[in-house]
């Protein structure tokens, strides 16, 4: 197989490391601003330019790294293109920009999200901006400290929205799953000594799989793509905090980084919607 990767830095060097292990890697190409030695690295003047030159190198799967190209619409384009692509696209990079979409769009499958507050009466409360980007929460123990702390978070970004959310104590838990287009991998658990998780944790666990599975069918998420579900156990349930869609988190590089499995292997059986196939394991 023919692999371009698109992205600078740490990230670039990691898909490089898992690509070289795959008996199935051919040839390797990257596009980075910080070209690595030995390593081809391809030049163009506009993503046109770009286009014809995958199409030249007879490039089987693109791996798109940094958020910029999503931004300016190049996974869209490629994929126009008949060229493979593992990345999410630009409508569905909205779900880690936006906190507040991805609770909208949880709540609507009924998926346990913590609850927004407009006049708080108990504190604690958390403070959270909705550009997801701000990754810091504050928490607030009284009304006045709750405006000082929002006049902070409106001085780091005027144009985000700022929103209360009640204070849920408990675990967080990272769920990492690949989306094919028409259905979830969810990966094995990490080891965690943080986090032993009982059989009522995994039952719902279970039952969380199945809502997030309908929930990107239903939508017809159109991407294939890492997603990784930040999750907190309180009140016996799993609350979702919010979602991550790039490969730079760094759950998915602790996941990616432990396979014991072909790695090409699963991105191509994710190409061809056969990951319900797949024997992954760390």
């Amino acid at each position: 197989m023919n692999i371009i990767i698109i992205g600078t830095g740490i990230k670039e060097q990691l898909m490089l490391g898992l690509c070289y292990k795959s008996e199935l890697l051919e040839k390797i190409y990257t596009v980075s601003h910080e070209p690595l030695e030995d390593i081809p690295n391809v030049d163009y003047k506009n993503y046109r330019d770009l286009l014809q030159k995958i199409k030249l190198l007879q490039v089987d799967i693109a791996l798109i790294l940094d958020k910029k190209y999503i931004d300016d619409g190049l996974v869209e384009m490629l994929k126009r293109n008949r060229i493979n692509v593992i990345c999410v696209n630009r409508k569905w990079l909205n779900l880690e920009k936006s906190r507040l979409v991805g609770k909208q769009l949880s709540v609507h499958y009924s998926i346990n999200v913590p609850q927004n507050i407009k006049a708080p009466t108990h504190f604690p409360v958390v403070l959270k901006s909705d550009n997801s980007f701000i990754s810091e929460k504050v928490f607030a123990n009284s009304i006045e400290e709750l405006i000082d702390k929002r006049k902070e978070f409106s001085a780091i970004d005027p144009s985000s929205k700022v929103f209360i959310e009640e204070y849920i104590d408990g675990d967080e838990y990272s769920l990492v799953s690949l989306w094919d287009g028409a259905g979830m991998y969810y990966f094995p658990a990490l080891s965690d000594t943080r986090i032993g998780l009982s059989e009522v944790q995994m039952d719902r666990l279970d039952l969380l799989k199945t809502k997030l599975n309908f929930m990107f069918s239903d939508e017809k998420a159109d991407f294939i793509g890492f997603v990784v579900t930040k999750l907190l156990w309180a009140k016996n349930d799993w609350y979702v905090l919010e979602y991550k869609m790039t490969l730079d988190d760094i759950d998915v590089k602790n996941i990616i980084t432990t396979l014991k499995s072909d790695f090409l292997q699963l991105l191509r059986s994710a190409i061809y919607q056969k990951l319900g196939n797949s024997e992954v394991s760390r």
